[in-house]
């Protein structure tokens, strides 16, 4: 029983028991890894899930979740989940850190694309998502139920908190690959037609 703030930004997300290994054989199903930089007082926030893009779903299956991390010790954290094979989407805001990840052996780690606006477009594209979280992801859950929307004289305004935003930040920058892609296939003027 996790205790639940007012308005939050994910109000989409239940916890559940899944077998992830079923859920990646769907037909439109896609993993996704997501990274984001702390170090002092944030950690380093690593998720895993699997996105169903038929049924508008994303399975939340790992996470890792520490602070005071090296890149080293992400890059040997990331191996022993089996994912250094995987494309990693980290938090561009810090490129020596990418470059020396990549360096110890994930090769194909890469930088989010930010710009203006991108957390709130960020947001808004996985509100249109399901999210179902593993019980064994007990700090996104966590995050999830804090992650909330900012207030200014008693009324929201419309951005998020600075806090319970690391594993939130890292599944932003994992769904780049599905928005680009949905994005593509949606808008006709990509087409010439």
């Amino acid at each position: 029983e996790w205790g639940v703030a007012e308005g939050l930004v994910y109000e989409n997300f239940v916890q559940q028991d899944f077998d992830y290994m079923e859920i990646s054989k769907r037909k439109n199903a896609k993993a996704v890894f997501g990274l984001d930089f702390g170090y002092t007082n944030d950690p380093s926030a690593f998720v895993a899930a699997i996105v169903d893009q038929d049924a508008k779903e994303i399975y939340i299956f790992d996470e890792h979740y520490q602070k005071a991390m090296t890149n080293s010790e992400i890059a040997a954290m990331i191996k022993y989940k089996g994912y250094a094979k995987e494309q990693i989407i980290a938090d561009s805001s810090e490129p020596k850190s990418i470059e020396e990840i990549k360096r110890a052996g994930i090769t194909r780690i890469k930088g989010a694309a930010k710009g203006k606006d991108s957390i709130l477009n960020g947001i808004q594209f996985i509100q249109d998502f399901k999210l179902i979280v593993h019980p064994k992801c007990e700090n996104m859950l966590i995050e999830l139920s804090n992650y909330c929307w900012d207030t200014k004289d008693g009324g929201a305004v419309n951005k998020p908190i600075d806090a319970y935003n690391h594993l939130n930040d890292a599944l932003r920058y994992s769904m780049e690959q599905i928005k680009k892609k949905e994005l593509f296939v949606t808008d006709k003027s990509f087409y010439n037609i």
